[in-house]
């Protein structure tokens, strides 16, 4: 997914989300000390923001959550950061990107059907379940549609949506990846902190997906 960059302050600034529970914080820190293998060096917490700090590529960066403004990575050095360390902003930032986007999803059936009909009549290329519970297929030669893609939350949803090309297809599942990710976030909240805001995030997600299935 496509994260956004803010040099306003003087530094370079990689907003991975701007909408997100401490939950979602707390998994890219997990993803750069597992995946990166990179060691966090300080951490400090104030009243609304969690800082952990960490050495990439020798460059010192700081990954940042504020309950207003998400998560986010910058230089530690801040206006004195030279222009290899906001590069490794960037660089970083977009890593974390892929492996967030991936995260929780595997071949579906250990990649089984592959090869097989599916649930639109053409041949599935693409399928991979969320082990948190969802599923998204890519079928080609759908009759007179090229592409199809199912997307569907376990208990929740399902849509199909369909394509002329492979490239859009595969921008759509992207998306959709992306979404579901973010409906699991919320899910990982405590039912008891589920208030008003939880349900309205929730319920925007959901439309959302069900409306990207309709164009």
């Amino acid at each position: 997914m496509i994260f956004q960059i803010d040099t306003s302050k003087g530094w370079t600034e990689a907003i991975i989300d701007s909408d997100c529970e401490f939950s979602k914080f707390e998994k890219i820190a997990s993803i750069i000390k597992t995946n990166l293998n990179i060691t966090f060096a300080e951490q400090l917490m104030d009243f609304d923001s969690f800082y952990l700090d960490f050495l990439y590529d020798n460059s010192m960066l700081c990954l940042h959550y504020n309950i207003y403004t998400g998560v986010s990575i910058f230089p530690k050095l801040f206006q004195y950061a030279n222009q290899t360390d906001n590069n490794n902003v960037i660089k970083i930032t977009t890593t974390l990107m892929t492996l967030l986007e991936d995260f929780n999803w595997i071949p579906f059936d250990n990649k089984k059907s592959i090869g097989t009909k599916g649930s639109e009549g053409g041949k599935v290329i693409i399928d991979l379940e969320n082990i948190e519970g969802a599923r998204i297929t890519l079928e080609k030669e759908c009759g007179n549609i090229p592409f199809a893609v199912t997307i569907g939350i376990y208990g929740l949803m399902f849509h199909t949506h369909f394509d002329s090309s492979l490239e859009s297809a595969n921008t759509f599942m992207k998306y959709s990846k992306f979404r579901i990710n973010k409906v699991f976030e919320l899910y990982n909240m405590p039912e008891i902190e589920r208030n008003e805001l939880w349900q309205t995030k929730h319920d925007r997600l959901i439309k959302e997906l069900a409306e990207m299935t309709t164009d």
